[in-house]
């Protein structure tokens, strides 16, 4: 073996598809002990003959191949054990942002629909002064612009909507939620 690891050193492809020959298939039963995947076996098995290959001017004369061939097939097997617990916990926190992203989604729904039907009790201008100045953060002043009415009667229809609200106590948490999921 001491002639192929030099020969291969010296990058004899001959050399080196006689190794591949004489311990391809002790790898590969190495790598499906370990996944129990005869297709991962395999690729592994490639991966680490590859590996073999690139880094054949680390290969030393004082070691046998063999040895140095499977030192590299077990890096070969944690760098996948590696990167299957990197993509499995990648995938864990999408689901678990995913998951959140929905709860939040399902809340600011519900928030929306609760404030809709507190609001509905309220006659249609009063609703729509209330929207624009609590939800919209729009002045008296520019609502009086918007809705061609005085600043007063504006004034007049937010106290009013607030006294007919006032027996609704969650409308102060329910404008701040609407207001919080629409930044």
């Amino acid at each position: 073996m001491l002639n192929y690891t030099q020969n291969i050193k010296e990058g004899d492809h001959i050399s080196f598809e006689i190794v591949f020959k004489l311990w391809h298939k002790k790898v590969y039963a190495y790598f499906f002990k370990k996944t129990a995947s005869a297709d991962q076996a395999k690729e592994l098995t490639q991966m680490a003959f590859i590996k073999l290959w690139n880094f054949r001017h680390t290969l030393s004369e004082e070691h046998p191949l063999d040895l140095q061939l499977f030192k590299i097939a077990k890096t070969t097997l944690l760098d996948y054990f590696r990167k299957l617990a990197n993509e499995e916990r990648n995938l864990k926190l999408f689901y678990h942002k995913a998951t959140e992203e929905m709860v939040e989604h399902d809340q600011s729904f519900e928030t929306k629909q609760q404030l809709d039907l507190v609001l509905n009790v309220l006659p249609p201008t009063r609703k729509k002064v209330f929207v624009l100045n609590r939800l919209h953060g729009y002045s008296y002043k520019e609502i009086a612009e918007q809705l061609s009415i005085s600043p007063r009667t504006v004034e007049k229809h937010i106290s009013l909507a607030m006294k007919q609200l006032h027996g609704y106590s969650s409308i102060p948490a329910l404008i701040f939620l609407i207001r919080f999921f629409n930044s």
